[in-house]
């Protein structure tokens, strides 16, 4: 499917991983299916996967595995 964003790329279904914020924790999923453009990269997730996205992070299940993440202040 054509991508609305940049109007030459194709959307292809993909296995991202997403990352978010949540308070002072940075969380990641990996594996998340998502229509990536092949030319501007822009993303896109079906309202479904934005669900179970949503019951993922704020579940308490204990997660795969743990990162240590580096933090820059850019200033």
């Amino acid at each position: 499917m054509r991508c609305e964003v940049c109007g030459v790329g194709e959307r292809q279904e993909k296995a991202i991983r997403y990352c978010l914020a949540v308070g002072e924790q940075f969380v990641v999923v990996e594996n998340v299916p998502a229509f990536v453009c092949d030319r501007c990269g822009e993303t896109t997730l079906q309202p479904d996967v934005v669900e179970r996205l949503q019951n993922t992070v704020w579940s308490s299940n204990r997660p795969v595995r743990l990162l240590e993440t580096r933090v820059y202040d850019f200033v």
